[in-house]
């Protein structure tokens, strides 16, 4: 079959990776100057390695990402790095069941059954009655009110904003039950990985074609046609990973009642800042940091080079503050330097020491499409893989419930989508 991929970020690669060596004709096209999509990356001056865009590390329970990294031959390795919580003007180490036993802020009955029930989740099987109750309502009668208004309300308002109180606990028993201490990384960052999947299906005769954006998507008797900038492209079957909003405006004819319902999914952007310093900024060692504080404007600060050796970076240390946020917030509109300003204040809170002449530069990354809003009994409403026009797949972060957003389940996405394919 003669097969068309719309999107080169993970869920493209590995649906058009499994396809070409299962002797389909692929072709991948990308909107962007380079493939990797939210986990592409850039390399400065002197830099040995690229730093990425958005995604921070693997963890050791992702056993996609562990299997396809040993066939493309990349290496990941694995570190166990600290992470923290800052509270009430203070940074708490809180990555493990001896760090939650010592936390000042809950009472030890709160702690106790806070731990309890992490553990309990982590072995818990069956996600699907948690879907039927919000994430608030679950850990308030599971961990008590003030181990979620201390712990996990700032977290869940400052990431999913007016949603907060809505999310499924299914959400949250998947971020539990994935989430490893030990993080992994690949060598040469996550561009340097998707240029390695890449040149596995160019060496399997697959085609990626870069600054391709795709304007129209029809079919015709026979074939499915991807039209891009005036060009068109006869396909038997097409895979889009695009966002649902996207598609839909790419698609033509598609049933009223099928848009009706992809147009009520909800999703958020990110806008993610990246600051080169010339000093660290965590002197305990802290890779990850959750800010737990009303007041600030960001949901996470990563020192990604307590993380990843800095001698790959020209020895600067390099600081992501991260942000989920909609493409109408003002961060959307704002330079990397007109954040670095509003954000400078915040920083030296945090770090008292931090100085302006330690920044060396910044830089700004933003994409409207970043997390998935999930509702309540979800499950009954995820979109199919097979869409309405015959011939044509959508398979994006909307389709991955009850999993959170990431690379490990865009990889698993891939998967399925292309096995699909195969089995038709």
């Amino acid at each position: 079959m003669r097969i068309g991929i719309i999107g080169a970020g993970f869920t493209g690669l590995t649906a058009g990776l499994r396809l070409v060596k299962k002797g389909h004709e692929v072709v991948i096209f990308e909107s962007g100057k380079k493939i990797g999509g939210l986990a592409g990356g850039f390399k400065d001056k002197g830099w040995d390695w690229e730093l990425d865009y958005h995604y921070h590390h693997w963890f050791s329970s992702d056993k996609h990402i562990k299997k396809l990294a040993k066939e493309i031959k990349h290496k990941i390795f694995f570190r166990r790095p600290k992470t923290s919580t800052r509270y009430s003007g203070e940074i708490y180490q809180l990555d493990s069941p001896i760090s939650l036993l010592k936390f000042p802020h809950l009472s030890f009955f709160d702690r106790l059954r806070t731990g309890l029930v992490i553990a309990y989740l982590r072995y818990y099987p069956n996600w699907k009655p948690l879907e039927k109750i919000t994430s608030k309502q679950f850990l308030v009668l599971s961990m008590g009110r003030r181990s979620w208004e201390v712990l996990w309300e700032p977290l869940f308002k400052s990431k999913f904003g007016r949603y907060a109180d809505t999310i499924p606990a299914s959400w949250f028993w998947a971020r539990i039950k994935k989430r490893t201490s030990s993080l992994g990384y690949p060598v040469g960052g996550f561009q340097e990985f998707t240029d390695s999947i890449g040149s596995e299906i160019k060496k399997h005769k697959g085609k990626i074609i870069c600054d391709a954006k795709v304007e129209n998507i029809t079919r015709n008797k026979e074939k499915v046609i991807i039209e891009t900038y005036g060009k068109k492209y006869n396909f038997d079957k097409v895979i889009c990973t695009l966002p649902t909003p996207i598609f839909i405006n790419l698609v033509e004819n598609l049933p009223q009642s099928y848009i009706k319902n992809l147009r009520s999914l909800i999703g958020i952007g990110a806008a993610t800042l990246v600051v080169s310093l010339n000093q660290k900024f965590f002197t305990d060692g802290t890779y990850w940091l959750n800010i737990n504080e009303k007041d600030f404007p960001f949901l996470a600060l990563i020192e990604h080079t307590n993380l990843v050796d800095k001698k790959y970076y020209k020895n600067e240390h390099l600081l992501y503050v991260a942000n989920y946020v909609s493409p109408e917030h003002e961060y959307f509109k704002k330079s990397a330097k007109q954040l670095t300003k509003q954000f400078y204040p915040f920083l030296k809170k945090i770090n008292p020491k931090f100085r302006k002449s330690q920044i060396n530069k910044s830089w700004v990354f933003k994409t409207p499409f970043a997390q998935p809003i999930f509702p309540l009994n979800y499950s009954k409403h995820i979109p199919k893989l097979q869409t309405p026009v015959e011939g044509l797949y959508l398979a994006n972060m909307q389709q991955i419930f009850p999993w959170d957003r990431g690379t490990e389940f865009a990889v698993e996405l891939g998967e399925t989508v292309a096995k699909l394919i195969v089995d038709s």
